[in-house]
Order: structure tokens, then C-alpha cells, then sequence
């Protein structure tokens, strides 16, 4: 019989990939065992038979072949003889997601953020809608939109009107948000950071197979970072992540922040989903984003901060001295009409105070920063201070050598 360092080195030439821990086991068994067979009896009773078949060298080569094969399948029962779930299997299961329909429930509201996403080959967008409540940008309302094709369309529920931007890049904000929603890098980012023991891996597996598998992960406070508990539930038999939660340490209890669901993957995406028109009633009117040249303010040398400052400043300027053409401009291709007619009925008297930029304060995903104002407005016959929730300022897509900067919402 070869010795057990042949045997290791046949073994290390096959095509298989465990641990190394079990590599040794194995071979350690299989060490006993020619241990063993050498005291069963003298050379001389041996087959005759079997030490000639030995002397060829094709039978040798085809001996340790079959050696190989043997430790291969020797080696895979015993790496698969347990059923209890692993990270990896949720990863391999998402190895090829090619569609995705998910749901953000955030704390305090009813009504989720909903997000469609169908992907190519390779993994990038190919087409993509989601939709925002209103409470999300109660100045803006509801909104659906959806990209295809390098054209976004949106559609404003409350303004009842649909605008078309062409040339778009697919939305950098959506594509990350996208990355870090995905189930399998969820599953992925843990395994690493246990692995680096940043996390408390906890893992429930319950014998009734229609329950889900429950992943809990415990990030403790760090820093000043407060602690965080990310729960994971995963279908047994499909081994995909169902629904993620996401619980923030306060005051020593962990409270719910927000819960994305998961659901459809993979399943063939309805062209329905990405055509505006067969959402959108008849009556809506129809507006050209591109319809401005040169919309928004470039940036020069301003830093991001300065000039997300001077879009909000110079948007109400303009809408002061009556001067819609630019209003409209510098706020994503709203019609001059409807500006005219003021917002929601305001008229702008006067700015109060313009304060710090900061990233918005839910949603950093979207990019660009949020410029806290007080705006002087009448309304009604009645004059008071106005506080929007935004303006949300951010450079416009399809700019990049000399970006260009406007207010997308949040007005």
C-alpha cells in the first residue's frame, strides 16, 4: 500500500476543497488502518494474484485513482452528515438573484417604502421602481418611480403630475441601497465580522420545517456607537433570507428600528411593473424634465455644503421677486405654472434664516444634504414662519465632470 504521505499528496491533487482539521483526521484514520493490516498475517499469504496485478504501472496509476475517489467521497460524508443550517447555504442560494421585490416598515409609520428590482447577468440594474409614502415627504406626498432604459419617470401623486427625465445613469443611491439590502451580502457581511468577532452569532433552527430559521446577530455598543441586534429569518427549505429587522440599544432594551421584507425572488418580473403608463390615470399631466437646459446651479469651486446653501437661498429668492423660470430651474423642472401658483398655496415673503446642511436625516442612501430654513409666508390672509422638512439638495445625475447642484424635495 502507499504510504500516508502519498496518499496525501493524491489527495491534495484532487479537485476537492475542505477543511484542513478533516484532511488530517482522515488521514490519520487511514494511517490505523494500514497499521492495522500489516498484522493480519505474513507477506507469504498474500495474493499471489494481487502483487503481480501491482507491478503494472497502469493499474498503479489507476489504483490511486480510485484511491482519490474513494478519500473524495470518504471525506464529503463526512463534511455533510449533519442537517443543521449554515451561513453558507444562504449564500449559495443567492449566488444568482436576478429579482427582488422588497418592503421597508419603519418604526412609527403603517405604510411601507417598497422597492422592485430586476437585474442582468451580471448583477447590475436593469430596471428598477420604488415607491415613497407620503410621510416619507409630506411637502411632495406620495410618489412612484420608476426607471428604465436611462429614463426616470415620476410620478407626484399629490401634484398630479408625471415628469420624464432622459439620459439618467441607473440611480447611484437605489443601486447602493440595493447592495446593502441584498439578503446574501447580509449573510456574508456576518459570516466575516463573525469571523473577525464583532458580532454574537445566535442561530435557532426549529424541528417543524414550515418555521423559520432564526439568525440573530448582536453587535455590542462600541464606541460611540450604541449596540444593535439585527434579526434574520430564513425559509428552511429555500435557505433565503424572508425578513430583516433591525433593533437599536436604548436604555438598556432593544426597540425596533426598521423591518425590510423580502419576497418574489427570482420570479419573473411583470413588465407591468415598469410601465408608468398603466398606473398613471389619463388625466395626469404630463411634464419634460429635460425640457430646461442647464437646470440646477453649478457647483465651481463651492464646497458641498456652500452650494447646496445657494440652491436653497436663490431658489427662494426667485420665488420672491417672482422670477418662476429660475424657481423652477434650480427645483428639478417643476412647471413654471404651478410654482406661479405658489406652493401649496404659499406665498413666499421672506427668508428667515438658512442653517447647516446635514445629511438626510432617514434616508442618507438618497445622497446630497438636507438645508434647514425658516421661510416668512402667508397663506390664507395669514402670515407665519414656515419650517419645511427639507429642502433636500443634490447634484443632478447625469452630471459628473461639472456638476451641477438642485432641490429634488423636500418643499
Amino acid at each position: 500500500m502507499k504510504s500516508a504521505e502519498d496518499i496525501k499528496r493524491y489527495f491534495r491533487q484532487a479537485t476537492l476543497s475542505t477543511n484542513p482539521d478533516k484532511h488530517e483526521a482522515v488521514f490519520e484514520k487511514i494511517r490505523r488502518a494500514q497499521e492495522q493490516s500489516r498484522t493480519i498475517g505474513p507477506a507469504s499469504h498474500r495474493s499471489q494474484f494481487g502483487s503481480n496485478i501491482m507491478k503494472s504501472p497502469i493499474i498503479k496509476l489507476a489504483a490511486a485513482a480510485i484511491v482519490v475517489g474513494v478519500l473524495s467521497l470518504f471525506v464529503g460524508s463526512l463534511l455533510n452528515t449533519t442537517t443543521a443550517y449554515a451561513l453558507e447555504q444562504t449564500i449559495e442560494a443567492n449566488q444568482h438573484l436576478h429579482f427582488l421585490h422588497m418592503k421597508t416598515f419603519v418604526a412609527g409609520h403603517d405604510e411601507p417604502k417598497e422597492f422592485w428590482l430586476e437585474c442582468d447577468q451580471s448583477g447590475q440594474i436593469k430596471n428598477a421602481r420604488w415607491h415613497m409614502p407620503e410621510w416619507d415627504a409630506p411637502e411632495d406626498g406620495a410618489k412612484v418611480v420608476v426607471w428604465s432604459a436611462d429614463t426616470i419617470r415620476i410620478w407626484f401623486k399629490k401634484k398630479s403630475c408625471v415628469s420624464t427625465f432622459t439620459r439618467q445613469a441607473p440611480p447611484l443611491w437605489l443601486l447602493d441601497f440595493a447592495l446593502k439590502s441584498d439578503p446574501r451580502l447580509s449573510i456574508a457581511q456576518l459570516k466575516d465580522e463573525q469571523a473577525r468577532g464583532q458580532v454574537e452569532l445566535e442561530i435557532q433552527e426549529p424541528a417543524d420545517k414550515t418555521q423559520p430559521i432564526v439568525v440573530t446577530a448582536t453587535y455590542p455598543a462600541q464606541d460611540q456607537s450604541a449596540g444593535r441586534r439585527i434579526i434574520l429569518r430564513v425559509n428552511q427549505a429555500t435557505k433565503l433570507v424572508t425578513s430583516r429587522e433591525l433593533f437599536i440599544l436604548k436604555e438598556g432594551s432593544y426597540v425596533l428600528d426598521c423591518r425590510q421584507e423580502f419576497t418574489d425572488y427570482n420570479n419573473a418580473a411583470d413588465p407591468a411593473l415598469f410601465n408608468l403608463d398603466a398606473l398613471v390615470p389619463a388625466d395626469v399631466r404630463r411634464v419634460d424634465g429635460d425640457a430646461i437646459e442647464n437646470r440646477g446651479l453649478p457647483q465651481g469651486t463651492l464646497s458641498d455644503e456652500e452650494i447646496a446653501v445657494e440652491v436653497v437661498r436663490q431658489f427662494f429668492e426667485a420665488m420672491i421677486a417672482g422670477n418662476y423660470e429660475k424657481a423652477s430651474q434650480l427645483f428639478c423642472g417643476v412647471p413654471v405654472e404651478e410654482l406661479r401658483d405658489g406652493l401649496g398655496g404659499m406665498r413666499i415673503l421672506r427668508i428667515v434664516s438658512i442653517g447647516e446642511p446635514t445629511p438626510h436625516p432617514t434616508n442618507p442612501e438618497f445622497g446630497g444634504l438636507r438645508v434647514p430654513c425658516k421661510i416668512e409666508i402667508e397663506k390664507d390672509g395669514v402670515r407665519s414662519i414656515w419650517e419645511p422638512f427639507g429642502p433636500f439638495v443634490r447634484t443632478i445625475h447625469r452630471q459628473s465632470e461639472h456638476p451641477r447642484w438642485e432641490i429634488h424635495g423636500g418643499i
